[in-house]
């Protein structure tokens, strides 16, 4: 008599060859032998991944290009096509033209960059609002800006502050009876109306008087100068023994002129004049690293000072100033000191500031948690793994980062009990995976599975779903007929959208493709897109697709109104049906799999068994599916709702005879070769088992 094994969630997924062994063990219940092209959902089952949209053939498809994301809000969001000495620009699947009417109507809006193909997956990157901040040891720092949809500007960063100190009609007039030559020197800041920030210092404004000491009531000097724009209030500090003391402000205008009165004012040596700092000024300078934190923008490793971190001053972007003494808001410079020289490579903005080095990472923060230049900041050693040049990713209130080696992912994140940050190690239930390979690019989905896909280096995808509260931690592995090289993920609606940059072998040329993957939300399977570098035709009912001409030769894979076709190659840009259909899915096939480990029972290890039935209990899906065993398979029939109504997705148990044989280990083998949905809640096999010693 047989015994029925359910496995009912999948949330370990795919894991490592060498834990088949381990029954013991919580994950080996809930992990898979084999999830290729498919992903574990965060409510615990899986489903086969969604298909890549064709959007456009790079620039130059001779070199290797990055996409990246920018987002100014939700709504207004754009993939950035990252080349050889350019930018490209894509919106909503498509890519930026200039519109009609415009000068150059129908060309491809582009920018051009300094960045060599060499240097592009070494870019860090940072976005506050509309500007996006791009850093590398071999450039100046430059800003991205979108003015509208179709003009974009990148700049390198002038660093200093946004307002102007006064430069016009200085001057400065004694008044008493008496003239010696004794000399006082003044100099005067700016204050921005809208943000605060002070400017530079004026140039030096020199006054013959008496010395202060013989001054009488009615002795005084008075300073003037012409407005700036954007300041109605200006500082003024006065010369002691070489030091510029604060001794008041004016705000009262006269006809466009200011002025200010020294009636023996004695300066406030605490609050001194702005010292002018540009710690990026020259080669060897430019930072490499970029991120923001408590109001400050946060520089870090450059190629003389690999180990030091640069805060520009609060509420600023590109004010790097300080005073003597030095204030709170004024900019900051650490540097983390370890026995080796390891340098810095990200930072990433918590509650703390958290330092990823290439030896180790740091917390980073001011007394209760300010940010500050006075007292200034403390840094504190985490953990000494050391992070690779990949970015790390943000979810919730963990960091997800790459060692050192590119092949390990580690997460990272604040215990209370500690009040430190520590985390574990997340691919080593899979790490087979990344043997002989690393991690080259990634980028995080949030909604709505929370998804990390990470490019290796052998051009193939894993695949992370990430939702450590619910103890579901599951990798996949993706293929497609050609080699992923990049991805970012940017807002789109209600999900977040992958981007892949794919590099294919079309009609013997290399191409290389931006390919952004569809929505897996399928509500019916004649919308369902699960074919690769494809297109969608809807309209009238046709026998023929065109538009194909980036899959020429190739033998491609069909959805028409909800039927499978294959065995169709693209001739001239196009593909012939056998029908005509109104609904028509076009692109290349990739095929999902999924295979459980051995099922045991009590005691059953080393018992030979057989698998007698299996009842699959699926849900939003084409149950048209495949069962194999070795080299055998066999396809489901179609159920009856199905095959009156094409676009019907069957919930519920599926019942399957598989070609079975008796076996020390049985495992459910499921393969997905259409381009039809197909998610699986939990696989239950009904096992014979004989020889079970007692």
């Amino acid at each position: 008599m047989g015994i029925r094994i359910t496995q009912a969630s999948f949330t370990a997924g795919e894991i490592s060859p060498s834990l088949y062994a381990r029954t013991d063990v919580s994950k080996y219940g809930l992990g898979l032998a084999t999830l290729k092209n498919g992903f574990v959902k965060a409510q615990g089952g899986i489903s086969n991944r969604a298909g890549l949209e064709f959007v456009c053939e790079v620039k130059d498809s001779t070199k290797k290009t990055r996409v990246a994301p920018f987002a100014f809000n939700t709504e207004q969001t754009y993939i950035l096509e990252m080349g050889d000495q350019y930018l490209r620009y894509i919106k909503d699947g498509g890519q930026i033209v200039y519109p009609v009417g415009d000068p150059n109507e129908g060309d491809t809006v582009e920018d051009i960059t300094p960045y060599l193909e060499a240097d592009l997956f070494d870019l860090k990157y940072a976005q506050s609002a509309d500007i996006l901040t791009i850093c590398h040891k071999n450039y100046e720092p430059r800003e991205l800006s979108r003015n509208t949809h179709y003009d974009w500007d990148l700049s390198t960063i002038t660093f200093a502050p946004s307002v102007n100190p006064p430069t016009s009609n200085l001057n400065g007039v004694w008044t008493g009876e008496n003239v010696s030559t004794y000399n006082y020197k003044y100099v005067i800041t700016s204050v921005d109306d809208e943000t605060g920030e002070e400017s530079e210092i004026s140039t030096a404004i020199a006054v013959t008087g008496e010395a202060e000491s013989d001054w009488d009531v009615s002795d005084y000097i008075t300073l003037s100068f012409d407005a700036v724009t954007g300041s109605t209030e200006y500082n003024v500090y006065k010369n002691i023994n070489g030091i510029y003391g604060f001794i008041g402000s004016t705000s009262e205008e006269n006809t466009g002129v200011y002025s200010f009165v020294d009636d023996k004012i004695e300066p406030d040596l605490t609050r001194t004049a702005p010292i002018v700092k540009n710690p990026f000024n020259s080669v060897g300078n430019y930072p490499s690293v970029v991120n923001y934190f408590q109001q400050r923008r946060i520089f870090a490793n450059t190629s003389n000072k690999p180990q030091n971190i640069f805060a520009s001053q609060t509420g600023t972007d590109k004010n790097f100033n300080t005073s003597k003494p030095l204030i709170a808001s004024d900019a900051i410079t650490i540097k983390i000191a370890e026995r080796e020289v390891n340098e810095i490579r990200h930072i990433v903005a918590l509650n703390d500031l958290i330092v990823f080095t290439s030896g180790g990472e740091w917390k980073c923060n001011g007394e209760n948690e300010v940010f500050s230049a006075s007292p200034p900041p403390k840094v504190n050693l985490q953990s000494s793994y050391g992070c690779n040049n990949v970015a790390p990713i943000i979810s919730g209130s963990m960091v997800l980062f790459v060692q050192a080696g590119a092949s390990v992912v580690r997460d990272l994140g604040y215990t209370y009990v500690s009040n430190s940050y520590d985390g574990n190690e997340l691919s080593i239930f899979a790490s087979h995976l990344f043997e002989g390979k690393q991690i080259v690019d990634w980028a995080y989905s949030k909604e709505p599975n929370r998804i990390v896909w990470a490019v290796l280096s052998d051009g193939t995808l894993a695949a992370l779903t990430y939702n450590p509260q619910h103890e579901v931690m599951g990798w996949s592995r993706h293929e497609t007929d050609g080699e992923f090289e990049s991805v970012a993920t940017i807002r789109e609606g209600y999900e977040d959208v992958p981007y892949f940059v794919v590099k294919r072998t079309i009609n013997g040329q290399t191409k290389r493709y931006i390919e952004r993957m569809k929505s897996r939300i399928v509500s019916d399977a004649k919308d369902g897109f699960f074919v690769d570098s494809g297109l969608i035709y809807d309209g009238a009912p046709v026998s023929s697709v065109s538009g194909l001409e980036h899959l020429e030769g190739k033998e491609v894979i069909i959805l028409a109104d909800g039927g499978v076709i294959t065995g169709k190659t693209v001739n001239s840009g196009i593909v012939n049906l056998d029908v005509s259909a109104s609904k028509i899915i076009v692109g290349l096939p990739y095929e999902f799999e999924m295979k459980t480990l051995n099922f045991e029972g009590e005691n059953t290890q080393g018992a030979k068994k057989i698998i007698n039935k299996i009842s699959i209990k699926v849900d939003r899906s084409r149950p048209d599916f495949f069962i194999a065993n070795g080299d055998k398979e066999f396809q489901l029939e179609r159920s009856i709702e199905s095959i009156n109504d094409a676009g019907h997705l069957q919930d519920g148990d599926v019942e399957a005879v598989p070609f079975a044989e008796h076996s020390s280990e049985v495992q459910v083998h499921l393969k997905q070769k259409y381009p039809l949905p197909l998610t699986v809640l939990s696989v239950t096999p009904e096992v014979n088992i004989q020889n079970v010693q007692n």
